[in-house]
């Protein structure tokens, strides 16, 4: 475990937690009404930290003790804020919304003179069982359902020691195998009437059922790699397309050494039998649970967006001596943090001894809440504490949250903008619909008018007998030349085909 090069700080949060029955939304709704305070955060010492798990913690041990104290700045306000502070246990779903894992002991305090004091506390989940999310912790102080102010801590790699015992055997699981163990054969012996019988592990489900859970086998090798090779009708590796890589096979070997970036693999596996499923995906989840390599059924696979990894033995030998030269580098790298840190466990737990006799007397005797063992203690003046100044940030929280209306209202506008040039151009449209109706709806009457006065004059001129003068004639046979004309230029114009 080498020394973080960070402290554990605090960074003040407006996020929203989702409970087992509702929502809390984080968003500093008041102010104190005295005026402005001091807010200071302490813990007696500092969580674990290590290059490849961050800061992390073990689900046994009580988290570090936290100190909180608030000042009221405004020297006249003689009675302090009726507040309490919080703190819970989160792991983070996306960006601003967290769901709460749960403590145990007291995580809810009044504030008493502007102190309070959270001993005792532990977390009550691993990262493990939460498919590797780290926990973040919030402390939340307000006034009554009023937020005054809410923080969050970095996030926690939190492990059972339990697990902490199985890191060697976890990497083993993913250390490279010598391709001859491909070739060989395995049973499980199994008790049937009072005989042991070896049952053949086949490649089907039953068989990787048989294998993971053989008594017999011992050092098995849990490499995905093997698995597909020996199981491939029930155990597939499946990669996203997209990624250029020259060879798959030492890529994934490379992101089952790592516990920091999202992998572009899954290990995927398919039962119709629950009872084996079950066991199959315990034992997956256990073995690569650290890493950031998914777990899948079959039936939970989206064949759009991964495919198939297709590989032989063949392939696995000539990649051997790469994955064998990686996970070399690997174990160089974890062994020189942990002999460089070797003699700080030897530190702390002459420490703890040195302080369990007071820890008991503390326990006999009944202490107020005040009394308790505090982390201010070893500070004299209150001024010199560490002081968490908020100002900054507040100021750099609002330039944000400008920043982000500034562009809201602008692409508000900008869709404004669009949705009337769209209603303009509809009308423009609507316009020339109307006017082109208008227009063939006039020339459809005239032509009608025509054709009616036509067919009248040709009647009457049809019924004229021969005593009718002459000169009558020629003017109704001009009049019926003018219409004539009239409807040829008529009949040239663009006029409906029902017309």
């Amino acid at each position: 475990m080498s020394h973080s090069p960070k402290a554990f700080t605090w960074t003040q949060t407006s996020c929203t937690v989702k409970m087992k029955s509702n929502y809390q939304n984080l968003v500093q709704t008041v102010t104190p009404n005295q005026g402005p305070v001091g807010l200071k955060i302490d813990t007696e010492r500092e969580f674990q930290h290590s290059c490849d798990l961050g800061w992390n913690w073990h689900k046994s041990w009580n988290i570090p003790n936290i100190s909180v104290k608030l000042s009221l700045k405004n020297d006249e306000c003689a009675q302090w804020i009726n507040c309490q502070v919080e703190l819970k246990a989160v792991k983070e779903l996306q960006a601003d919304l967290f769901e709460e894992v749960g403590l145990e002991g007291t995580t809810n305090y009044e504030l008493v003179d502007g102190r309070a004091f959270f001993t005792g506390v532990k977390f009550n989940s691993t990262t493990y069982n939460h498919q590797g999310h780290k926990f973040q912790l919030l402390l939340i102080i307000k006034e009554r359902e009023n937020i005054i102010i809410s923080l969050q801590s970095p996030p926690i790699f939190v492990d059972s020691r339990k697990s902490a015992r199985d890191e060697h055997r976890q990497i083993q699981s993913i250390s490279p195998f010598e391709p001859k163990y491909l070739e060989r054969s395995f049973c499980k012996k199994e008790k049937y009437q009072n005989d042991i019988v070896d049952a053949p592990i086949e490649n089907n489900e039953n068989g990787l059922y048989n294998y993971l859970t053989a008594p017999n086998i011992r050092n098995k090798i849990k490499h995905p790699l093997f698995l597909a090779l020996k199981f491939s009708r029930c155990f597939n590796v499946y990669y996203m397309p997209d990624a250029e890589v020259e060879n798959h096979l030492v890529e994934l070997q490379k992101q089952l050494l790592s516990k920091s970036q999202i992998s572009q693999y899954l290990l995927v596996f398919q039962s119709n039998n629950n009872r084996i499923k079950r066991k199959i995906e315990d034992s997956l989840n256990q073995l690569f649970g650290q890493s950031k390599i998914q777990v899948v059924e079959k039936k939970h696979l989206n064949e759009f967006t991964h495919r198939k990894l297709e590989f032989t033995a063949e392939d696995y030998q000539g990649s051997y001596n790469q994955l064998t030269l990686l996970m070399n580098q690997f174990t160089l790298n974890q062994q020189q943090p942990s002999e460089f840190q070797s003699q700080i466990p030897n530190q702390t737990q002459q420490q703890a001894i040195e302080i369990e006799p007071q820890s008991q007397q503390q326990i006999k005797l009944p202490l107020n809440h005040l009394e308790r063992k505090s982390a201010f203690k070893k500070y004299k003046d209150f001024d010199k504490l560490p002081t968490k100044n908020f100002e900054e940030e507040k100021a750099e929280q609002q330039q944000r949250v400008e920043k982000l209306n500034n562009i809201r209202e602008m692409e508000k506008y900008e869709k404004i903008q669009k949705i009337i040039k769209i209603e303009e151009n509809n009308k423009d449209q609507y316009q020339q619909q109307q006017q082109q109706q208008q227009q063939q709806q006039q020339q459809q009457q005239s032509y009608q008018q025509l054709q009616i006065a036509s067919n009248y004059y040709t009647n009457q001129y049809n019924c004229f007998n021969p005593n009718v003068s002459m000169l009558f004639q020629q003017k109704l046979q001009e009049q019926l030349l003018q219409f004539y004309m009239i409807q040829q230029q008529l009949l040239l114009l663009q006029m409906p085909s029902s017309v």
